[in-house]
């Protein structure tokens, strides 16, 4: 397998789109009363918004630029826009909307409902008799290095799953760079890894921007041009397993990959992230890589760390790496598997499956009908990101002031995501759908490398955390910075003793239409777990995480799903957050973001969380 020097073409827009999802960008507006929205414009207003925006971007470095001569200190923080001046992104819907929304969501139930019950059902019932009754079997049936070795997936092009990873120094050794690549194609199970996976080097592509520790806000397209993100970049690479896309200057080294532990990949995919370093000039690396290895998302970071471990290590560690051994090395414990496969508490859970998938049906048929009628912030188009990355310093200042108010940085972060959310669309999440990993907690193994979650594999699930309860709704309750608190407490203690929380998460995985994957189950319509994912908060906090400490690296980003997805991780030190939607445009995904931002800056100076949104609420209502 060659490395290849790649030549970009150029994009008028720089999206990649599919026909259809491009026709969509252009489809005339309902309401020719209304001013054109983001994904109403005609193709004449398309064309003159695509100007305006590349006199933006050219206006961007200049922008940095003086940013960065302001700034004096790594810990000072950009200024951001006033909460008093926050605007609304989405257009209220109008009555004739309204009513017309109304009128379809009973079509789209009769349509959809009935079905999807029956199949959940069906499923259900299907499953737990091929398997003996026993759902721990299935679980132990699903193997993610399978479709390593196949030629496609299922005949279908394959599910990416793309991230960013951003270092300062260059991989100088392309070859050495290309044969540890090549190696780790090998050993997860390829089949012809020749065609299968590819490194692209894209020498004739200047970066837009180079890396800086004092930049907190950061643009999917923030680095490379004729790009809208490495997600819409990720298309690029259809027809291969796993790709790594490289981008270098002399000051910066992007790599656009996959998670942190999947299959530990040395030049991970991390996107941009900010990070105190005492020269002007440093080596940042990008790349993107595309679907490394199907494995826990939870360990998506391990292809890219693995390939960069493997760079920067003596040779003789891939031929004793326990990477692709995980099943050989852990097992389940006895008590969880005992638990999971307890009849009555998988009858416990299986008589919510019908009321789930109408709950989730309910959902999904309102904002199908919403989007039919024409209102914002309802119809699925290609997914739009941004990110918000602390440095090293601001992250151990972050740290030290939630110790001091006894809150955990994932209460904090999950607090910061429900309000942020709130304030910017109105309306509480119906859940916090908490990615969480069984690994640690539910498997065991001699082999040191459970401990670093080095392993390759898919211990997934999905933990709801419901927000949106009736006192909220109708204005009685407040979700607080103790809520979110003791959602983090009862979710650890949960993880520990495979508490009901955790086995509804499990039962929906593994007895659902998807058995697995980077939280490919919950977006099934018949997922028989009550997430509502589209009306919900998707959060993904994969804790610490660290690379090979002579690779440089500063940051790790990669998106979440539906409606609203946050995901954070604190790599080498900082603290790197990506907001990501596949239904809000992008004033609104950056909305939350700088939302989430202020609250979380806000906590970082020792102010309390409850008092920060009252005052926000105060500030825009005034």
């Amino acid at each position: 397998m060659a490395s290849k020097t790649h030549h970009r073409t150029e994009s008028p827009t720089g999206v990649a789109l599919s026909n259809s999802e491009f026709k969509k960008l252009f489809t005339p507006s309902r309401d020719d009363e209304t001013p054109p929205h983001y994904a109403t414009y005609s193709r004449l207003q398309a064309k003159e918004l695509l100007q305006s925006l590349e006199i933006a971007r050219s206006n961007n470095a200049v922008v940095q630029a003086e940013a960065t001569e302001e700034i004096e200190s790594p810990i000072s923080r950009v200024p951001t826009t006033s909460s008093s001046c926050f605007q609304p992104t989405l257009r209220a819907p109008t009555l004739k909307q309204s009513i017309h929304r109304m009128l379809l969501w009973p079509k789209f139930m009769l349509l959809n409902c009935i079905y999807n019950i029956y199949e959940a059902v069906w499923i259900l019932l299907h499953d737990l008799w091929a398997f003996g009754g026993k759902p721990s079997k299935i679980f132990d049936s699903n193997d993610p290095l399978a479709l390593s070795s196949a030629p496609n997936f299922a005949g279908k092009k394959a599910p990416g799953y793309s991230c960013q990873v951003t270092f300062t120094k260059i991989f100088h050794d392309r070859e050495r760079f290309q044969a540890v690549f090549e190696k780790l194609c090998a050993d997860s199970g390829m089949a012809s890894p020749d065609t299968m996976g590819i490194v692209c080097w894209n020498d004739s592509v200047e970066l837009l921007n180079d890396y800086s520790s004092s930049l907190m806000n950061v643009s999917g397209e923030h680095y490379i041009p004729n790009s809208r993100s490495y997600y819409a970049e990720g298309s690029r690479f259809k027809k291969y397993h796993v790709a790594i896309d490289m981008y270098e200057s002399d000051n910066t080294t992007i790599m656009q990959g996959e998670n942190q532990r999947i299959c530990q990949v040395e030049h991970g995919m991390v996107p941009h992230a900010t990070t105190s370093l005492g020269e002007r000039s440093v080596s940042i690396a990008i790349c993107r890589l595309r679907h490394i290895f199907i494995a826990d998302l939870k360990q998506l970071m391990s292809p890219p760390r693995e390939l960069v471990h493997r760079y920067y290590s003596d040779d003789s560690e891939q031929e004793s790496s326990p990477v692709f051994k995980a099943n050989d090395l852990m097992q389940m414990k006895d008590d969880v598997r005992e638990k999971f496969d307890n009849l009555l508490n998988i009858l416990l859970w299986a008589i919510f499956v019908p009321y789930n998938v109408y709950s989730n049906q309910s959902s999904l048929c309102w904002q199908k009908a919403s989007a039919a009628a024409g209102i914002d912030g309802y119809t699925e188009i290609p997914k739009e990101l941004c990110h918000f990355n602390l440095n090293d310093i601001q992250s151990k200042q972050l740290s030290t002031a939630l110790k001091k108010q006894g809150v955990a940085p994932t209460a904090a972060l999950v607090f910061a995501g429900v309000h942020a959310y709130q304030l910017v669309l109105n309306e509480l999440p119906f859940s916090v759908v908490m990615q969480a990993s069984l690994q640690t907690r539910s498997f065991e193994s001699s082999h040191p490398s459970l401990k670093e979650r080095r392993f390759v594999g898919d211990w997934l699930i999905g933990i709801l955390h419901r927000v949106r309860t009736w006192s909220r709704l109708f204005g009685i309750d407040n979700y607080k910075v103790e809520d979110a608190k003791k959602f983090y407490q009862e979710l650890i203690s949960g993880l520990k003793t495979t508490d009901a929380s955790v086995r509804d998460g499990f039962y929906s995985r593994v007895l659902g239409k998807v058995k697995g994957g980077a939280a490919t189950f919950e977006k099934t319509p018949c997922f028989p777990g009550n997430s509502r994912l589209n009306d919900s908060l998707f959060f993904n906090n994969y804790g610490v995480r660290t690379m090979h400490p002579d690779s440089g690296c500063v940051g790790f980003n990669w998106s979440g799903a539906g409606k609203v997805g946050i995901n954070c991780i604190l790599v080498q030190g900082r603290l790197c957050c990506t907001v990501a939607s596949t239904q809000l445009p992008l004033a609104s995904v950056e909305g939350i973001r700088d939302t989430f931002k202020t609250i979380i800056e806000a906590m970082m100076e020792g102010e309390d969380g409850d008092e920060v949104v009252k005052r926000i609420v105060e500030e825009r209502a005034g």
